[in-house]
């Protein structure tokens, strides 16, 4: 089965890379950056975890229903029964000409060869190799087109962990468009963006749950691997396809273009202080690092950095609920 024409460049995050391929396919030419924005990709998360003790995480869990749902298609990921099932629904929709979005585990993916599961990891299908049994993807950073075999990739799109199940979620459209203007687009995802983190849910999401993380960091001294609970916050901040500061550089970005559409969100400086926000975090990374790095635990040392995030969040998310 000869590959679909790819359209990959490379980027800073997976579902905004992938998406930004994905529609570039289809003609519609759009920045990693305005993906990620119209998607109202920024989240805040906080909650238990087994390894590591507290799992954060900094983007929104919906990023890719929002962008396409925003676009004014009716997005649904595309589930299946069993791995066998996933496979053939890939293999149809690639001999249809169609390039796939997938959700995967990293885990089984044997171009990243880690011993961390995480399921939420998106990708682009451009085609497969019937004699090696190898699906053919796209995966942001990477320039080159990767192989997966057949069973490894089956595994990979069915895993679940506390923040994603995964069904053999793909999604492969036959065509897209944008189907209003892109001013009533950007100004919604903005105002949505900002009012879902501020608003947040209880001890695990948005504001509320950074309030909740101030509270209990006394208790993060505590934990038996406390130094790779500090470590991975570092890493998933600044390190894990954030495009650093914790996705706000990139949301920076999408930010200066939409005052190029939106004189208003100029006027009210969101995109100076995005990056204001994304330097605090920053900062909340490297301070765990130090920690992680540390022969005792000492949590208490990031807090002054954890309230300057928060401090900068709150600022900026009240601002921009004003476009509304």
């Amino acid at each position: 089965m000869p590959l679909i024409a790819d359209t990959h460049r490379p980027g800073r995050h997976c579902a905004s890379s992938g998406i930004r391929d994905l529609v570039d396919f289809h003609g519609i030419k759009l920045s990693e950056a305005m993906c990620f924005g119209i998607g109202a990709g920024l989240g805040i998360w906080r909650f238990p975890s087994d390894k590591p003790s507290r799992l954060v995480h900094v983007r929104s869990q919906d990023l890719e229903e929002q962008f396409f749902r925003r676009i004014g298609l009716d997005f649904n990921w595309a589930t299946f029964a069993d791995p066998p099932a996933s496979h053939q629904g890939l293999i149809k929709a690639l001999d249809q000409g169609r390039p796939v979005l997938l959700q995967t585990d990293i885990y089984y993916l044997p171009y990243y060869n880690s011993s961390t599961h995480f399921p939420g990891h998106v990708i682009v299908a451009w085609g497969y190799d019937p004699d090696e049994d190898q699906i053919i993807v796209s995966d942001t950073e990477r320039t080159e087109l990767q192989r997966v075999p057949f069973e490894a990739m089956q595994k990979a799109r069915f895993s679940v962990t506390p923040m994603f199940t995964n069904q053999g979620n793909m999604f492969a459209p036959e065509s897209l468009d944008i189907s209003s203007g892109m001013e009533r687009i950007v100004a919604e995802a903005i105002v949505f963006c900002s009012d879902r983190i501020f608003e947040g849910l209880g001890e695990f999401g948005g504001i509320p749950a950074m309030e909740y993380w101030l509270g209990e960091l006394h208790e993060w001294d505590d934990f038996e691997d406390w130094q790779w609970t500090a470590r991975f916050t570092y890493q998933v901040i600044e390190k894990r396809g954030t495009g650093g500061g914790g996705f706000r550089l990139m949301y920076a970005d999408f930010l200066g273009e939409a005052a190029r559409l939106l004189p208003r969100v100029a006027a009210l400086g969101l995109p100076e202080m995005m990056r204001e926000v994304a330097e605090a975090w920053t900062e909340l990374a490297e301070a765990c690092k130090a920690v992680s790095e540390g022969d005792d635990p000492d949590f208490l040392s990031i807090e002054p950095a954890l309230r300057a995030v928060l401090d900068k969040e709150r600022a900026y998310h009240q601002a921009a609920l004003s476009l509304a």
